[in-house]
């Protein structure tokens, strides 16, 4: 997206275990494609210290008798309490998160990374919800 070599690939939703899937196929595939023209992909979250590091942001709903439970066109921003409630949990838990979200030390590195050239550093500095604060 910002640093040389990186793009976002996206795939539509679905439940669960098989984004994993999708997620695990991708980097085995990636992989092999690069090794078989003698190139080396590498999903490292942090490569370059002075480049914006690699991501792997998500876009999480939750779906209740086939419609979005967050979606509520009355309440604020067009969101349901449950919506605000789930955020919030994130919040909460999120030094918890971090293990799941952060698997090396590398991937720690990205937190509160220094800015780059671009300005942005694409990696959270601080635990908080805004409507578009990508840090």
């Amino acid at each position: 997206e910002d640093a040389n070599g990186q793009f976002e690939m996206n795939w539509e939703y679905d439940n669960a275990l098989i984004t994993a899937d999708r997620h695990a196929f991708f980097k085995y595939m990636v992989k092999a494609i690069a090794e078989k023209h003698g190139l080396r992909a590498t999903f490292m979250p942090k490569p370059f210290i002075d480049l914006t590091g690699n991501g792997c942001h998500m876009h999480v709903s939750l779906w209740r008798d086939g419609a979005n439970a967050f979606d509520d066109a009355s309440g604020d921003l067009g969101m349901a309490a449950i919506a605000y409630h789930f955020i919030g949990g994130v919040i909460r838990e999120a030094p918890a998160i971090c293990a799941l979200t952060n698997p090396s030390v590398n991937s720690y590195k990205r937190i509160n990374a220094p800015r780059t050239i671009s300005g942005a550093t694409w990696a959270p500095n601080t635990v908080t919800y805004t409507g578009n604060n990508r840090t």
